[in-house]
């Protein structure tokens, strides 16, 4: 779906902020996100009391210097130092969730991922918005392109916009606690502000703490299916 239209709205506070983590980790498994959530969440277990606190999956350019991202899930990332792990949480609960993970090494999968620190990072409006994985509990797993705009459609206008620009990219299957979920990449495109702070606040669909349905800033409405590390 693709429709022109303007809007000139101010934005809200957000509610909810993004905590950037430095850390030390020489690589971790492709499919690393239920090890990274249990391990996270035993020492933060507040994250799984927030329907709308979830962890960002941890992302690293497509190539570099000869490097190939692989795809095999059993394959792994080869993190560089400037690779930062992301939790999404209320602002609230920001401060004490780094007193919580700071210093502390997580075992993922077999791979030592010691957290060095954190700082907020403030969810800004952009009218752009982007998830990597999202998938909705009440969608049959094979349902069409069609239904799945409509379930987005549908939650969006519970924030009260109605998307005029939605782009469902490359499909991408995710191990989750109740077994493998096939999720898609979403853009959404020209959305007001105090909308967008509202869609970033409360995310898109189900599975935040598997690092489904986080709604992240885009700059360019003509790649969804490219990283967008160099962004965010």
């Amino acid at each position: 779906m693709w429709q022109e239209s303007s809007n000139t709205e101010h934005p809200t506070q957000a509610s909810m902020t993004d905590v950037v983590f430095r850390i030390d980790c020489a690589r971790l498994i492709v499919d690393h996100a239920a090890a990274l959530a249990d391990a996270v969440c035993e020492l933060a277990p507040q994250i799984t009391e927030s329907p709308r606190a979830g962890i960002h999956p941890i992302h690293v350019a497509g190539s570099q210097n000869g490097w190939e991202r692989p795809e095999n899930e059993s394959e792994y990332l080869l993190l560089s130092k400037r690779t930062r792990f992301r939790i999404r949480i209320d602002v609230e609960s920001a401060a004490s969730l780094i007193v919580q993970l700071s210093g502390v090494t997580l075992d993922i999968s077999g791979s030592p991922l010691h957290i060095i620190g954190g700082q907020t990072k403030a969810l800004l409006p952009s009218s752009t918005l982007f998830s990597r994985y999202t998938f909705f509990d009440d969608l049959d797993v094979n349902c069409d392109e069609h239904a799945f705009e409509e379930r987005i459609i549908r939650q969006c206008r519970e924030s009260n916009f109605s998307p005029t620009k939605i782009l469902c990219g490359k499909e991408h299957t995710v191990k989750t606690r109740q077994g493998p979920r096939l999720t898609r990449s979403v853009m959404l495109a020209d959305i007001p502000a105090p909308q967008s702070q509202l869609l970033q606040d409360n995310g898109l669909g189900h599975g935040r703490t598997m690092g489904c349905g986080m709604l992240i800033p885009h700059k360019d409405t003509g790649a969804v299916n490219d990283s967008v590390d160099a962004i965010y």
